[in-house]
């Protein structure tokens, strides 16, 4: 009998680690090619690197050489927990540095209140006058909201007049900008007019 004790301690000893949750691992992708497939992201977990852009009815998340335009979805960014960007945009948002924890369709997005993480916040809102952009890889969980109009399939539904999908973020991981850059809006029209 001790030694069919021993074995089942054994047994439950050695399997419980396979039974524990193990953390959601990050996809490490591109913002570009999020944008070419925006539901086979959404609810995803993703390391993405890119411009936060911060100004009035601008909280965007973006690769300037996939931007907003030209029929590609614009990705909006909001922070995880209880943090705020403190943007201005409609419709009834009212600008602050905190806000209700952050639920999107259902899941609650967290997020790492670090060092880098109040870098990265302090730098995007170090020129409050000015549209600038911070380079920096995150770690956010995107959200797709689908809308059809004329028989095309849009991806908004988040952010200023629901122009967006979302990048809700969790973590920064790093950042890369010493120093506020120009707006992502500027960085998109120099790498057009470069590409021509």
């Amino acid at each position: 009998m001790r030694i069919l004790w021993c074995v089942a301690f054994v047994v439950c000893f050695v399997s419980a680690p396979l039974f524990a949750q193990q953390a959601e691992q990050p996809i490490k992708t591109t913002l570009c090619e999020i944008k070419k497939d925006p539901m086979a992201f959404n609810k995803k977990l993703v390391e993405v690197s890119g411009y936060g852009s911060h100004g009035f009815e601008d909280s965007m998340f973006e690769d300037p050489t996939c931007f907003w335009d030209d029929g590609r979805p614009g990705i909006w960014m909001e922070y995880g927990g209880t943090a705020a960007t403190d943007t201005m945009y409609c419709c009834g948002v009212t600008p602050s540095k905190e806000k209700k924890p952050l639920i999107v369709q259902g899941i609650s997005v967290p997020l790492v209140r670090d060092g880098i993480f109040t870098h990265f916040d302090d730098l995007l809102h170090s020129e409050p006058r000015k549209e600038i952009s911070i380079r920096a890889t995150v770690r956010a969980r995107i959200f797709v909201a689908t809308e059809s109009i004329n028989g095309r399939t849009l991806f908004a539904g988040y952010g200023h007049m629901g122009c967006c999908m979302l990048l809700a973020v969790e973590q920064v991981v790093s950042v890369e900008s010493k120093k506020p850059e120009p707006s992502i809006f500027d960085l998109a029209r120099k790498y057009e007019a470069e590409a021509h």
